[in-house]
């Protein structure tokens, strides 16, 4: 079986810059039938509910100077009943998809940024002690303690770790520095104590407009500036793009094979189809002189130029000729977004 992820790694390695982040995320799979692989209920993000159909765990890297993602692998899930007789659990399951790749995720970054359904004791603090920080959001009931930093008492016993339970509709700011302020939105940050990991974290307090319960973001990693984890985050939705993407243009959900064998390769040829046209059309141009994504714009360009070339060929026309090359470059820029510049 072809090695997708070594490919794809070593197109991150050539493609992506400096500073590098490991994104994961999984993605429903709509299939109909009874004898495919993998088949049960997931939950579909889309619809906001359990549907019959199969599931991919999705590990994908985003170049932080570009804010784009690049496909790394996809991996179905088992179906519950095969989940269920193994002893494992969702949670558990998507913890050893990281660890499998882990020698080779830390090669290319420090980070892992996930959605706060990943904010569980048996998914983080494993990848902790391997040497991997995980950026994540916490619910908006988070069970989160200040620090107590005040004078300990003298004689035996344990001293005093925490002080209190924060109150997220009315944070402290005495106790939270002040990360950045703007007419938008207003950071506040500093370690505090989580109780569901039990373990201290980078909490990241984040007032958008007028509202008055923050959005938390959670990192693991004490040294990163709160704000910079903040813009952390935020790049992980570029591997929902790249679903969305690899959904709409690339055929992901289009296959009508059932074995496990056929479909691991026809969801990573779908993924790896979107990040190699990433790389061949967007990352290869200069920063200053590139345009946004867009897989239906490359999709177009290409369906044009094999009906173009199929005309002009026919007809035998001379393409040295200006006033034909000027009709062959229209044509293909036939319904783009990004027309070709002449």
């Amino acid at each position: 079986m072809f090695d997708w992820f070594n490919f794809n790694i070593r197109l991150v390695k050539q493609s992506c810059g400096k500073e590098v982040l490991a994104v994961f995320d999984p993605s429903y799979i709509k299939k109909s039938g009874k004898k495919t692989y993998g088949l049960g209920k997931f939950w579909s993000g889309t619809r906001q509910r359990a549907l019959k159909g199969l599931e991919i765990g999705c590990l994908a890297f985003v170049d932080v100077s570009s804010g784009t993602a690049l496909h790394g692998v996809a991996l179905q899930t088992p179906s519950p009943a095969v989940l269920k007789a193994t002893g494992d659990t969702l949670v558990t399951h998507y913890m050893k998809i990281i660890k499998k790749y882990l020698k080779d995720i830390k090669s290319v970054s420090r980070y892992l940024v996930v959605d706060g359904y990943f904010m569980k004791q048996e998914f983080i603090n494993p990848l902790l002690k391997e040497g991997l920080h995980i950026i994540t959001k916490a619910r908006s009931d988070a069970n989160l303690r200040y620090l107590y930093n005040g004078k300990q008492r003298g004689g035996r016993g344990r001293h005093r770790q925490y002080e209190g339970k924060i109150n997220l509709k009315a944070i402290d700011k005495r106790r939270m520095k002040c990360c950045h302020r703007d007419k938008h939105l207003e950071i506040y940050g500093g370690i505090v104590y989580s109780v569901v990991l039990k373990q201290k974290v980078l909490a990241a307090f984040v007032y958008y407009g007028d509202k008055k319960q923050p959005e938390i973001i959670v990192g693991t990693d004490a040294e990163i500036d709160e704000k910079k984890m903040c813009s952390y985050y935020g790049l992980r939705f570029q591997i929902e793009f790249l679903i969305r993407d690899s959904k709409q243009y690339a055929g992901l959900e289009d296959c009508q094979a059932r074995s496990q064998k056929k479909l691991h390769s026809h969801f990573n040829i779908a993924m790896t189809a979107v990040s190699v046209a990433k790389v061949a059309y967007y990352l290869s141009q200069p920063p200053g002189e590139r345009i946004s994504f867009s897989m239906a714009d490359i999709k177009m360009l290409h369906m044009n130029q094999l009906i173009v070339n199929r005309i002009f060929n026919n007809l035998d026309l001379d393409l040295s000729c200006r006033k034909i090359k000027r009709v062959y470059n229209q044509s293909l820029n036939f319904g783009r977004f990004y027309p070709l510049r002449a």
